[in-house]
């Protein structure tokens, strides 16, 4: 499953959600037919072209220097955003206030501790791409614990986690992937979804 597809599952049917970094809006249209309210975000928006009917607002907007504002939402999602933050600590942790009680938190990250990425190691290499997980962008890199850590050290208690695996083309592989993402899921997934919640807030 795509990620974008796994977020949108995990929120809850006529949510206000807040897309923190939507780019071209693929959450926006993964929630399209669940009556969710879904405000955009990014730094640009040269990119949603295609999908700005999915989102009932739009803002271009520096998160790390501008913040959240006063509205409060039932979702906030970092959809491998927080990768490309200076401090994304803090900002995870200035979310907490938009959230109306019982609202919660989906963030996705990259595993740079990804079987690939440990052969390439191995062999000596660690070397930056355009995309993925090693792309150049991103100024931090996680692994499953410093994930959860994360979390937890900006205020969040975790819910559930469902590993990502890679887009595979394939009859058979997804299957084992996917097996093999839910038993190592710090070896063998591409990537997380994480959802919290503000204990404060329960």
């Amino acid at each position: 499953m795509i990620k974008h597809q796994q977020i949108a599952r995990k929120v809850p049917p006529a949510s206000r959600v807040l897309d923190v970094g939507c780019g071209p809006g693929d959450l926006g249209r993964s929630l399209n037919g669940k009556q969710c309210n879904v405000t955009g975000w990014d730094l640009k928006l040269d990119r949603i072209n295609a999908n700005r009917e999915f989102y009932q607002s739009l803002e271009e907007l520096d998160i790390e220097k501008q913040g959240f504002g006063n509205e409060k939402y039932d979702v906030v999602v970092f959809s491998d955003v927080l990768e490309h933050l200076i401090d994304p600590e803090k900002v995870l942790t200035k979310s907490r206030e938009s959230l109306r009680p019982g609202g919660m938190v989906l963030i996705s990250l990259p595993n740079v501790a990804y079987l690939g990425i440990r052969l390439g190691l191995l062999k000596g290499n660690w070397n930056y791409t355009d995309e993925g997980i090693l792309a150049r962008s991103r100024l931090r890199f996680f692994t499953l614990s410093t994930t959860e850590q994360l979390l937890m050290s900006s205020g969040f208690r975790v819910q559930d986690m469902e590993p990502e695996i890679p887009i595979i083309h394939s009859a058979w592989k997804p299957v084992v992937y996917s097996i093999l993402s839910k038993a190592w899921p710090s070896l063998f997934a591409i990537g997380w979804v994480f959802q919290g919640c503000d204990p404060r807030n329960l």
